[in-house]
């Protein structure tokens, strides 16, 4: 039997959706963000090349941007990951969303050694990444729950812990407390925060008993 690598098999995965998209198989459900095609072409085959947008991303500026892209962060709001060569060595997340007017320029750049952008994504529960918020989460999902969250990947490096009154225990590094906030929301009262004392103080007070159901 053929046994495919993680990261092949989500190739895989995702190949096999692009098909099924193709042919009106498939859709997404929910509220995606507006049509984000200028920011999908700043990340290319190939050697790496800078690239130049129009002001109209921010608003905060009459000069073009010129950044180094590093790939793309995929999700309800989609996030180009690059590195502005004005700042240094710091690699931001820009919204694809409001990147117009992408160009390639014929400049060429050199990766940062080392760059992997799953253990970029790791760093975050979602697309926003904040040192300071780097810390180990825990979460508590209540036995009537905790068959449900065990069949989530809440972070690639999660680690899950079933407890002797049958309430299971997720454990993972990232930031992101505003993302997590948002998506334990839509756990009511059946999850708790244990840490980081940041994030449980965050949530404190908005678990609600009445969702008829669980995500």
């Amino acid at each position: 039997m053929l046994r495919l690598s993680a990261r092949d098999a989500k190739r895989a995965e995702t190949d096999a959706e692009a098909v099924l998209d193709a042919l009106g198989q498939v859709t997404r459900p929910g509220a995606p963000c507006a049509t984000e095609s200028e920011g999908r072409r700043c990340c290319h085959g190939g050697a790496p090349r800078t690239v130049s947008f129009g002001n109209r991303y921010s608003g905060r500026s009459d000069q073009p941007r010129i950044i180094e892209p590093y790939g793309l962060l995929l999700g309800p709001r989609s996030y180009l990951i690059a590195k502005p060569p004005d700042r240094g060595a710091e690699l931001l997340n820009f919204r694809m969303d409001r990147i117009q007017s992408a160009k390639c320029l014929d400049e060429w750049f050199v990766l940062e050694d080392g760059f992997s952008i799953e253990d970029y994504a790791a760093q975050a529960f979602g697309a926003y990444h904040d040192p300071d918020q780097l810390k180990e989460v825990i979460w508590r999902f209540k036995p009537e729950a905790a068959e449900r969250a065990s069949e989530f990947r809440f972070h690639p490096k999660q680690t899950l812990q079933y407890q002797a009154d049958g309430s299971l225990i997720v454990r993972f590094t990232a930031a992101g407390w505003l993302e997590m906030s948002w998506f334990l929301y839509e756990w009511g009262d059946a999850v708790e925060v244990i840490d980081p004392p940041e994030l449980r103080d965050f949530v404190q007070g908005y678990q609600r008993a009445d969702f008829p159901s669980l995500p």
